[in-house]
């Protein structure tokens, strides 16, 4: 796969089952009492198993796509899967000795969300549907995620001496995250993010800048970020994100960056360089690719997640990539779908030591888990209202259904 590529083929799919049932191998079984033969079929299943772990791994370099070739060479038969995808990815939350610590850093708003039927032309009105009011802000987002999907998160970030800043503290100590190191200047207001979202579950936004960038790296604890296994940024001042990113390193915590928007029209270039993973859509890539060295696509030094939006998310890796096409969804407001799907990569990601003990893998085949969790993350953010949906692993496997690693598009390069 190169450049532009990486849309996954949502034709090329097996039969594989999540929970890790294998497909027909035309051995019939019948479950009736005293007619199927248990230890013959149990049998069979041990000498299929054993073909798959003999089969010829492909090499260093190729694509694998769910769907192998069979015994005649014609690449068409369906029940030969490339061992390199994970045919029942654990799911399960690690070990309570093994829980995440994550600082999320940059912005904390109050998001008042309206719902209407179709935006107004100029000049013109509509009925508001629905009006919620919660917390907001992308570095809030991750960090509730992740609590619910079992780390721990501290935010740091600032908000302003109001009731709104009040009101959002409150809410994220109520998720469960820790919110003791947020600055509260008293001479800015808290950013209130208006979001309208229309019929089509698309949106648009109004906002005010307020206190939400009022933070410095010194104002960070550092013993707090001592004690963090990683450093999650978004949008920021980016003197604020590339100090962060420098201290974190000299902690020895991991870091990602989610820039937002704005990431072609600031100057990230130090923040960008420091980080181990980046988190883009597509027209971010593409904005950061014609502005800076960086290139999203092609990565030379570290791991980019890029999210394509309802065709799923591609991770790009100086080794190669993996693609999933996402879930299908009706969505009812994309507010927060990519913080929800950044929390849902990280927390498969970080539990993992393989993928993180020493910086973030460069093979793009440890990324199967956790883009398949990112996207089911994605998805389950895209039914609810407001920036903030409650994910957890039962929604994740709900979402996931089954057989979601036959989607998987893998490219390995030497």
């Amino acid at each position: 796969m190169s450049g532009r590529d990486g849309a996954p083929d949502d034709g090329d799919r097996s039969d594989a089952s999540v929970d890790g049932e294998r497909p027909d191998d035309g051995t019939e079984v019948d479950d009736g009492e005293g007619v199927g033969d248990w230890d013959e079929t149990v049998a069979a299943w041990d000498r299929e198993v054993d073909e798959w772990e003999e089969a010829p791994d492909g090499g260093t370099e190729g694509r694998v796509d769910g769907d192998g070739p069979d015994a005649d060479g014609t690449g068409d038969g369906p029940d030969e899967v490339d061992p390199a995808v994970d045919r029942d990815p654990d799911l399960t939350p690690g070990d309570a000795d093994r829980v995440p610590k994550v600082v999320s850093a940059g912005h904390i708003n109050w998001d008042v969300t309206i719902h209407v039927d179709s935006l107004p032309e100029p000049d013109g009105e509509t009925r508001i549907d629905r009006l919620e009011q919660s917390g907001g802000g992308s570095a809030a987002n991750v960090a509730v995620g992740l609590v619910d999907l079992g780390g721990q998160s501290v935010v740091y970030g600032s908000v302003g001496g109001d009731e709104s800043g009040a009101l959002a503290l409150r809410e994220l100590a109520s998720a469960g995250v820790d919110p003791g190191q947020v600055l509260v200047d008293a001479d800015e207001p808290t950013s209130v993010k208006y979001v309208i979202v229309d019929g089509g579950g698309e949106l648009l936004m109004l906002a005010n800048d307020g206190a939400n960038e009022s933070f410095s790296a010194a104002g960070l604890d550092r013993d707090t970020l001592a004690a963090a296994d990683h450093l999650h940024l978004t949008g920021q001042q980016p003197e604020t994100a590339a100090a962060l990113a420098t201290a974190a390193a000299e902690a020895g915590a991991t870091r990602s960056f989610d820039p937002g928007r704005r990431v072609a029209d600031r100057d990230f270039e130090a923040a960008l360089h420091a980080s181990d993973v980046l988190f883009l859509n597509d027209r971010e890539a593409d904005a950061l690719e014609a502005a800076t060295d960086v290139d999203p696509w092609e990565p030379d030094d570290r791991v980019v997640a890029i999210k394509l939006g309802d065709e799923g998310a591609t991770v790009r890796t100086p080794h190669g990539s993996v693609s999933h096409p996402g879930f299908d969804v009706d969505p009812v407001d994309t507010t927060g779908a990519g913080d929800a799907f950044a929390a849902g990569f990280l927390a498969a990601a970080l539990r993992e030591s393989e993928i993180t003990g020493d910086g973030f893998s460069h093979d793009p085949r440890d990324y199967q888990v956790p883009i398949l969790v990112g996207n089911a993350c994605g998805a389950v953010a895209t039914e609810s209202v407001t920036a903030r949906t409650d994910l957890s692993w039962e929604r994740v496997r709900e979402r996931m259904g089954e057989s979601p690693e036959s989607d998987l598009l893998i490219e390995v390069r030497a």
